[in-house]
């Protein structure tokens, strides 16, 4: 029994011996790590992706959702999870998804900071249209046309004889949405308010065809809070219905579809 005792001893206080089974335990760690990565990169999970094309502007139903399973490693940080993360949010303004495509947060965004899906606040039965209009920071007053306000529209332009006139065109307008350059809504986010590029308001079809034609006349447009006085510097004014007719003499020559239908926003199904 003591001999071998003896020769174990000798065995594992051997350099070689000693070396021999590092390695093999080394290696054996190694295998069992490196599997496991392997599994845990392969290994599917089941993720939301969409059942069809998905368009720019188009709210996401259940129907549009089915899962499937992926490789774990497919999955990025961004990609969404679960299908009641989807649901009822709209793609960007900018994005299509794929059939078969995981669904990631950068393509998504709530309706209202779309461009287009604020029409949906529109009144549709008594006529509404919506109108969205080119702004900045000093034609929004410093950006204080806000959602749900309701402003004054002016218009400034030059007669036949030279002379400049100005006066009250609309008064009014309910604003519905204030965009910056990439259709998000300028106020969303109350500690960084953005640059404002367009807006969006309600008017009825008059309305809207007096300010497609202005805007294709290149007429300056001045907004201003309901009520409020704007400054008239050295111009004539005039009434709303000498500016109506003024826009109807300067815009006779235009053709109808350009100011018409094509250029209503219309609803985001």
């Amino acid at each position: 029994m003591n001999n071998i005792l003896i020769g174990f001893k000798r065995f594992i206080t051997n350099k070689n011996v000693v070396t021999i089974l590092l390695v093999i335990v080394i290696l054996v760690v190694l295998y069992f790590g490196y599997s496991g990565s392997i599994k845990q990169k392969t290994n599917p999970v089941s993720m939301p992706v969409a059942s069809r094309k998905i368009n720019p502007q188009t709210r996401i139903t259940a129907d549009d959702i089915v899962y499937q399973q992926v490789a774990s490693s497919m999955v990025s940080e961004n990609a969404i999870r679960y299908s009641n993360q989807i649901i009822d949010k709209y793609t960007n303004y900018n994005v299509t998804i794929p059939e078969g495509s995981m669904f990631y947060s950068e393509w998504l965004a709530e309706g209202a900071n779309i461009p287009g899906n604020w029409i949906e606040q529109l009144d549709r039965a008594s006529g509404e249209l919506g109108f969205y209009m080119s702004v900045n920071i000093t034609s929004t007053l410093g950006n204080s046309v806000l959602p749900n306000s309701y402003i004054d529209i002016y218009m400034k332009a030059t007669d036949e004889n030279g002379t400049i006139i100005f006066g009250k065109l609309m008064k009014n307008v309910k604003v519905l949405v204030v965009h910056d350059g990439n259709g998000k809504n300028v106020f969303e986010d109350s500690l960084n308010i953005g640059t404002p590029s367009k807006i969006g308001f309600a008017v009825n079809q008059d309305m809207y065809m007096l300010l497609k034609k202005a805007e294709y006349l290149n007429l300056e447009l001045v907004l201003a809070p309901r009520g409020s006085t704007v400054p008239t510097e050295n111009y004539v004014i005039v009434t709303s219905a000498t500016l109506r007719d003024y826009i109807d003499a300067q815009s006779i020559t235009i053709e109808e579809d350009v100011i018409t239908d094509e250029n209503v926003e219309q609803p985001v199904e």
